[in-house]
């Protein structure tokens, strides 16, 4: 390369000296000199990029001059500054931005699950001196399942929300006791089963993030069937031994309160996934096909879910 401008300055020199001298150098001889620096330009330029192709990137950098500018970013610039110059190809790395999961809005999905518990039925009936009628204790265990919609309200880490939720069920179970002695006997066999049950709960929670634990609790009803045969003798004063035999269905709504907790974690941005225990307790009602009989149903429940917000 120093060859080149030496070459170049040498030919300009000898032009400008030749005008000053009035000599007899032509145009022509300083193009025919350009004319063969420009083909050595060429020749060299070409060496020059074998160079660089053969050449490892570590021996081409430690190549720079001591006194070649520094590709150094200055002191003052940080390295997250550093992050948004555009790069060597002209265009910016792409920074994923990410906020606090947000718990507010509506959402809806789907749920199953497994209760257990027991009804206690206690008869109004007074039997004869000495006759008691001890009360009837009914298990009760099956799955469901079924959906839920609600609505959460977040502010900073506490969330407020209300749920409601419909749930078919096949929650049963089989007894068979002997209700009188001393007076007569009679033998009772009962099949039960809850249907369906839904709630509408207001929920408390605390967020950490995508994680919500959380606190429930509201209004319940169930709808319990089942079916009794009864059959044996009941001796009555005054009357005498009372002979029976009889089966009957009954259908009854059940009404009460439900309460427990639960957690729900968000997986997505619009999707989460919980799992829950709730408590049922239906109170105490009395059949409506007999009139002599009080249950009292309670349950627990153990379910999971996922949901979608809109």
């Amino acid at each position: 390369m120093k060859k080149i401008l030496l070459r170049t300055a040498v030919v300009s020199a000898t032009f400008a000296a030749s005008l000053g001298a009035g000599s007899a150098a032509t145009l022509d001889d300083v193009l025919s000199e350009l004319k063969s620096i420009r083909t050595e330009n060429a020749a060299m330029r070409q060496e020059i990029a074998t160079l660089r192709k053969n050449t490892p990137q570590a021996t081409r950098q430690s190549a720079v001059p001591a006194n070649a500018p520094s590709r150094s970013l200055p002191q003052n610039v940080s390295t997250a500054m550093a992050a948004d110059l555009p790069n060597s190809r002209g265009y910016y790395k792409a920074v994923p931005v990410e906020g606090p999961y947000n718990w507010t809005g509506v959402y809806a999905g789907l749920n199953a699950g497994y209760a257990f518990g027991h009804d206690q039925r206690s008869s109004l009936l007074q039997g004869p001196p000495g006759t008691t009628i001890p009360d009837d204790r009914t298990g009760y265990e099956g799955f469901l399942g079924g959906a839920q919609i609600g609505y959460n309200w977040q502010y900073d880490k506490l969330v407020l929300g209300v749920e409601a939720d419909a749930q078919g069920a096949a929650i049963g179970g089989k007894t068979a006791l002997l209700t009188l002695n001393g007076g007569g006997t009679v033998s009772a066999r009962t099949n039960n089963k809850m249907d369906a049950l839904g709630t509408i709960r207001g929920r408390l929670g605390v967020a950490f993030d995508r994680l919500m634990i959380f606190g429930t609790g509201g209004y319940a009803a169930g709808r319990n069937t089942f079916n009794e045969q009864t059959d044996g003798a009941v001796l009555i004063p005054n009357v005498g031994l009372l002979s029976f035999n009889q089966s009957f269905n009954d259908a009854a709504i059940f009404q009460g309160w439900v309460a427990g907790g639960g957690f729900e974690y968000g997986f997505a941005d619009r999707w989460s996934v919980k799992a829950e225990y709730l408590h049922f307790d239906f109170g105490t009602k009395t059949s409506a096909t007999d009139g002599l009989t009080k249950i009292k149903l309670d349950l627990d429940l153990v379910r999971a879910g996922v949901n979608y917000r809109f």
